[in-house]
């Protein structure tokens, strides 16, 4: 459902008519009348908060955004790039987990860093799917690791690896025949009470929206990334999960188990826990593939 907003109240005395607030509002709502500032398009608000944010006398003011004053630190953004740069090359994905909780207040202050992440038109429509109980976590990989049983059941097999290949391809058939060895391998290993799909991780966590919105994938994905970059900062290790995301589209019975609604579709998925081992080295990455025009 579309998110509708109070348009943005322009205070006139304050108003210099420097226009930019009218410059970064990326609806039209704003234009210049009489040399100042004017919300001439109000129904046309997605509630971004640049017009206020933006403005260097708080002329311009939003009942629906909570425009807060930045930090003094001087006129360059508060992280430098080489500490940035640094934290991105930190942040790694972990398998291996302390046995212990991750307390609610750190959970949240994790999902505070993803509702802050960009989305398309504004629409914040990320939805989070939390599991921290540990029977709740066993049950959703028993339903998993039941999904791929059939899957490689089916890719085994010369009339279920047609049917499979009419749905998701000849290539994705392929490497899944190429991750036989892997699977039985892996399989051993859980018959042994090895977790090789959540690694004994105290939580789990799922991103999910409205599958027909075209920025949804975008969305969901820089939020999860978001959320796993504060991970880091909180001394929490985590995972992405394609087996899971997958699982949960293509599984209709865990999809619902979930609660995620039929219209909406997972975007991306990870585990959660304290970091039992800590990685000494940066590790290089091949050079970007750019084409310059």
């Amino acid at each position: 459902m579309k998110r509708t907003y109070t348009p943005p109240e322009v205070i006139t005395e304050r108003c210099t008519g420097c226009g930019m607030c009218v410059e970064v509002c990326p609806s039209f709502v704003l234009d210049m009348v009489n040399e100042k500032a004017s919300a001439v398009r109000g129904e046309w608000c997605i509630g971004c908060g640049h017009c206020g944010a933006v403005c260097p006398v708080e002329a311009v003011l939003h009942e629906a955004i909570a425009v807060e004053k930045g930090p003094e630190l001087g006129p360059g953004p508060a992280t430098p790039p080489e500490v940035l740069l640094l934290l991105l090359r930190e942040r790694r994905s972990v398998r291996v987990y302390r046995d212990e909780p991750i307390e609610k207040e750190v959970l949240e202050r994790i999902l505070d860093a993803g509702r802050y992440a960009p989305t398309g038109r504004n629409s914040q429509n990320v939805h989070y799917v939390v599991l921290k109980s540990p029977e709740e976590i066993a049950q959703l990989r028993e339903m998993t690791l039941a999904f791929y049983e059939k899957i490689f059941a089916q890719v085994r097999g010369r009339v279920g690896a047609f049917f499979l290949n009419l749905f998701v391809g000849r290539r994705m058939v392929e490497y899944l025949r190429e991750s036989i060895p892997k699977v039985d391998h892996a399989k051993e290993l859980i018959e042994q009470g090895e977790d090789c799909l959540f690694y004994h991780a105290p939580a789990v966590m799922v991103v999910h929206a409205e599958s027909w919105d075209s920025c949804s994938a975008f969305n969901c994905a820089v939020a999860l990334y978001n959320c796993s970059l504060m991970t880091h900062t909180l001394g929490v290790g985590c995972c992405f999960n394609g087996y899971l995301e997958s699982a949960i589209n293509n599984g209709r019975r865990i999809k619902k188990w979930l609660g995620i609604p039929r219209d909406h579709r997972c975007f991306g998925a990870m585990t959660l826990g304290y970091q039992e081992v800590k990685y000494q080295q940066l590790v290089g990455r091949d050079p970007a593939k750019v084409m310059w025009r």
